[in-house]
């Protein structure tokens, strides 16, 4: 049978257990808020500025732009802007990650993204062989 003491001990450690992870919790949101990114391409053309949560809070475009087609500077703006998320994004991610490896939280934030995975591999279509013709030719191989 379990003491009193025991159950006053048990209880004391549990609380603070308990106080500790809520401490944890509000120092990684406090400290997860603040975080940015910043980003430019490699010619300086284009530079932006995120929020924790990914949000353009910034956009510079040097003078050049003009040169550019609009669909290569949409493109551009793009990928700067995601180079500048990754920043934020990956450093929220290992503060919640440390704090699950810790046992202080079950799962991680339900609305944080998960790290960009790699492309697909393309498939490319074979190269055709000597004997083709020109004309379509039904196969039963992969492209």
């Amino acid at each position: 049978m379990t003491s009193p003491q025991d159950l006053v001990a048990q209880g004391a450690f549990l609380l603070e257990k308990a106080k500790r992870r809520r401490e944890a919790l509000h120092a990684a949101e406090r400290q997860s808020v603040t975080e940015t990114g910043e980003a430019s391409s490699p010619d300086g053309l284009v530079r932006a500025r995120v929020d924790a949560g990914g949000m353009l809070t910034s956009l510079f475009l040097a003078p050049g732009v003009h040169r550019l087609d609009p669909r290569e500077l949409a493109a551009l703006i793009t990928s700067v802007t995601q180079q500048a998320a990754a920043g934020p994004r990956a450093a929220v991610r290992r503060t919640y990650t440390q704090l699950h490896n810790e046992g202080l939280v079950k799962q991680m934030p339900p609305l944080l993204p998960e790290p960009p995975a790699p492309p697909p591999a393309r498939s490319r279509r074979p190269e055709p062989r000597e004997e083709e013709t020109d004309r379509p030719i039904m196969r039963d191989e992969a492209w």
